[in-house]
């Protein structure tokens, strides 16, 4: 595998972000298909990520075509109780499938090459689209954060989902 490559599969290839990808990134979350779903960070946010060994700030590329298709943050990679979360992801080639096939060499990577016992996440209660792509990779719903976050004068609540480390090996199984 080449210098900074995570993982990859036969769609995607998972690399470290480098300094000249943040405006990529930048782009990619204010972008009016992905802003409402994603948190921003500033330039210096990200590029802190990117030192952060705790931190798997990384971008995915399109096999087919080798350019970025997105990116994707992890933290807890250092966790000692072994909870990585799947802090955030951006799809920039949408209805490609690229998202799916992403979450599941994420899953991989945590489980595998980091010995993680569990991934969670939490996702915008009204981004249907990536509950339902989370629950048929195996997620389970945790619980609410009622109405956590504000944006100009509405409320949105998180919805908190997980997979543990045998759950991931159970799938995997039954493949």
């Amino acid at each position: 595998m080449q210098e900074g490559m995570i993982a990859e599969n036969n769609q995607i290839r998972i690399r470290k972000t480098r300094e000249g990808d943040i405006p990529f990134v930048l782009s990619q979350e204010t972008h009016p298909d992905n802003a409402r779903f994603v948190g921003q960070w500033e330039k210096q946010q990200h590029r802190a990520a990117l030192q952060d060994p705790d931190c798997g700030h990384w971008i995915l590329e399109a096999k087919t075509t080798g350019k970025p298709a997105g990116y994707m943050i992890l933290r807890g990679l250092q966790n000692s109780h072994g909870s990585v979360e799947f802090m955030r992801i951006v799809i920039s080639e949408k209805k490609k499938g690229l998202g799916r096939e992403t979450l599941r060499l994420v899953k991989q990577v945590v489980f595998e090459q980091f010995r993680a016992h569990r991934l969670w996440l939490d996702v915008r209660d009204y981004n249907v689209r990536a509950q339902n792509l989370y629950l048929s990779e195996g997620f389970v719903k945790e619980g609410v954060l009622r109405e956590c976050q504000k944006k100009e004068d509405r409320y949105s609540s998180l919805i908190v989902m997980s997979m543990l480390e045998q759950e991931w090996h159970k799938r995997i199984q039954a493949l």
